[in-house]
């Protein structure tokens, strides 16, 4: 095969595995997506075929002269080690820090892969490509199955608020009713009491996760349609 058509499938095949795992991270809404996973992996391919074809060149004037021998000097891995250390500062990019909350930490490790991928299928050789093939294949799954646990994660993890107006000596049956809903009370936060027609009332903000598959907008109704809830709304 022609060196120059190999070279236009490898970067064929980095813009395809490029792309693939690009899409998984856009679907998941993060900061690096579809189109940034694409240009990496594409543009690492062309560095290695830029430093193969920089070695080639230099080996083919020193055999036409071998006089150059001594002059043509060319470290194989030089370009491509810069691409190792230098997509850190685009990884790095990805992480957002925001109330001791880290974010980001896998979409930057996972274009210092897609990076590794396109290094690999831009160098070339059979094993290579096998590797690069196999690796995708795994990666692209396991992804995937993170999304969908770290979605269920997310929801049973997600702390919801409400405020509540309720009869006060009712206050049990109330957080038991959240509690067979599969309601995790996190805190409350006591807001007012009062009497009306001789009633206490209590005002509050409850704090709580769901545990099951109910939503809130379940939970809420459920609450609301209890004799001791005078008045119940979203805080």
């Amino acid at each position: 095969m022609p060196i120059i058509i190999e070279q236009i499938l490898q970067v064929i095949g980095a813009l395809i595995v490029g792309a693939a795992i690009g899409y998984e991270r856009e679907i998941k809404n993060k900061p690096a997506g579809f189109f940034t996973f694409t240009l990496v992996c594409v543009g690492s391919c062309l560095i290695a075929i830029l430093q193969k074809n920089i070695v080639n060149d230099a080996s083919e004037q020193i055999l036409a002269n071998p006089l150059l021998a001594d002059v043509l000097k060319v470290d194989q891995g030089r370009i491509v080690a810069q691409v190792v250390s230098g997509i850190g500062f685009l990884g790095a990019g990805t992480i957002i820090h925001n109330r001791g909350n880290v974010k980001g930490i896998t979409t930057a490790a996972m274009l210092w892969l897609v990076s590794g991928l396109g290094l690999m299928i831009g160098t070339g050789g059979v094993n290579n490509y096998i590797i690069a093939a196999v690796t995708a294949a795994i990666i692209l799954p396991i992804s995937f199955v993170t999304r969908k646990l770290g979605d269920n994660l997310a929801r049973h993890r997600k702390v919801r608020r409400i405020r509540v107006i309720f009869k006060d000596a009712y206050e049990k049956q109330l957080f038991d009713n959240l509690a067979s809903q599969g309601a995790v009370i996190r805190k409350t936060y006591l807001l007012n009491k009062s009497v009306q027609d001789n009633v206490h009332l209590k005002e509050s903000i409850i704090y709580f996760s769901i545990a099951t598959n109910r939503t809130f907008e379940d939970v809420l109704n459920q609450i609301s349609m209890q004799d001791y809830v005078i008045e119940i709304s979203e805080a």
